[in-house]
């Protein structure tokens, strides 16, 4: 969910006893089998002879113009959005955008990206370099997926301003609004939205700086903003599905209808 950080300099960044014990056991094998995909599932009934599975269309332009796509060392790695701070002053009055802290991290090293670029609406000749990015808890390589997904969130000042005054951020939780999800659609090449979808509950999955959704998505709209539909404003950032291991290792990028199950397979 969405929490403001203060920005820093892009390069500081890198018998009874037998009963505890099984207890003990059967929580570390729990984790154990609890992953994250950066990419995202496809909701639907698992039919695609009754209806099309995934719901996502070209976003609105009111909205597009808040929204790009983040490209690192030369390839594209997730989307972002021009967010409103009023709180910070940049020195060269720059904008702020926020994403989701692994695009910008390789995914096998765990080192951040050389250079990564925001490009607004995804044009390809609007690239603007960063600035700074926010301090942040997320760590590429961890072992603990559930904590690693709750710092999933970054900000990034870049070295240009953006047009507009960017999206509201909205910090109340109501469990009941209808979400959409503006995410880069690598199918369609094209920025989308994923509307009349909700939020989830989960015991196993449970976190109050998670927000479990059935938004469709896909590989590219990681970091992508959820906005509350009533009000326009984002409320959380799209970070991946939250999965427990069935043991198919299938890529989860290429699950269309899947049935959203907030206890084995849920977007976050």
């Amino acid at each position: 969910l969405i929490r403001p950080m203060m920005l820093t300099n892009k390069r500081c960044v890198h018998p009874e006893g037998g009963v505890i014990r099984l207890r003990l056991n059967c929580a570390i094998c729990l984790a154990l089998m609890f992953s994250v995909s950066a990419f995202g599932a496809i909701f639907g009934d698992g039919n695609a002879q009754n209806g099309i599975e995934d719901q996502r269309q070209l976003v609105p332009n009111e909205i597009l113009q808040s929204v790009g796509t983040i490209h690192c060392d030369g390839a594209l790695r997730g989307t972002g959005a021009h967010v409103s701070m009023p709180s910070i002053t940049l020195s060269n009055g720059a904008s702020i955008i926020l994403t989701a802290a692994h695009v910008i991290y390789h995914k096998n090293t765990g080192m951040l990206f050389e250079t990564c670029v925001y490009r607004p609406q995804g044009k390809r000749l609007g690239s603007i370099d960063f600035l700074k990015i926010s301090p942040h808890g997320f760590k590429p390589q961890s072992g603990d997926k559930i904590q690693q997904a709750t710092q999933d969130i970054v900000f990034v000042a870049l070295k240009k301003k953006l047009r507009g005054s960017g999206l509201i951020l909205q910090t109340e939780k109501d469990p009941d609004i209808e979400l959409q999800l503006i995410g880069y659609n690598q199918t369609k090449d094209h920025i989308s939205i994923s509307d009349d979808c909700r939020q989830f509950s989960s015991e196993k999955f449970a976190n109050n700086l998670l927000l479990l959704h059935n938004c469709d998505a896909d590989r590219g709209a990681s970091g992508g903003p959820i906005l509350d539909a009533r009000s326009g404003s984002v409320v959380a950032v799209h970070g991946g599905t939250l999965v427990i291991n069935s043991g198919n290792n299938q890529p989860l990028n290429i699950m269309r209808g899947a049935i959203p199950d907030p206890e084995a397979l849920i977007n976050q």
